[in-house]
């Protein structure tokens, strides 16, 4: 079976009560580039719209449609696991080298409906925090990893660690699924964490 159709076999149900909720799936586009995921235009399409149907569950924005209106930087961890609550982590930069954190958490699951937002919470970092980030960033090569969307395994149960940044106009954006190790698994045990200080029962974290 091929790895569109096990995808869409593990997440009808969550494409279903997607449209029925009345949010049309083509408004999701903005929140990333076209054929990013895939050349394949379905594949695409159905990733775009499940990344994004949590992005809008979470209230959080686009940075992808913000990459040329916004003046300071930011990075966005986003962590969708197949059975439990979506999660989003974002960090905005200021020009004075102050820096935000927020938090948001839904109810839902990552993999089926998630839900509505049920933790939005925002505070200050430290300028350790902001250093550790930036060196983080820098050391892991973020701005040149590939997206590895289709070289690891989709369809089964897991959780994509999505990793966002914006910065001088420009986007990027890498997706693993389940990384025990590498660059954007640390980057993503820094944000849950070290920055938002998420207490995730040892069951819960894969």
């Amino acid at each position: 079976m091929c790895l569109l159709h096990k995808l869409l076999k593990r997440y009808v149900v969550a494409t279903l009560l997607f449209i029925l909720s009345g949010v049309p799936s083509n408004a999701q586009s903005s929140y990333f580039p076209r054929g990013v995921f895939s050349p394949d235009t379905r594949l695409d399409r159905f990733v775009s719209n499940w990344y994004s149907k949590n992005l809008t569950a979470l209230k959080e924005p686009s940075l992808f449609a913000l990459r040329k209106t916004q003046p300071h930087d930011s990075y966005r961890f986003v962590w969708l696991r197949t059975f439990h609550h979506p999660v989003a982590i974002r960090i905005d930069l200021k020009a004075d080298g102050t820096g935000i954190l927020t938090t948001k958490i839904a109810n839902g699951a990552g993999g089926y409906n998630p839900g509505v937002l049920i933790v939005n919470k925002t505070r200050p970092l430290t300028s350790e925090e902001i250093h550790r980030v930036l060196g983080q960033v820098t050391e892991s090569n973020f701005w040149s990893l590939s997206i590895t969307w289709t070289e690891d395994r989709r369809g089964e149960d897991g959780s994509e660690w999505i990793v966002e940044g914006v910065k001088k106009n420009q986007y990027h954006l890498v997706s693993q699924w389940s990384p025990k190790t590498g660059p954007i698994h640390q980057i993503g045990l820094l944000f849950l964490l070290t920055l938002a200080q998420l207490d995730i029962p040892r069951k819960e974290f894969y």
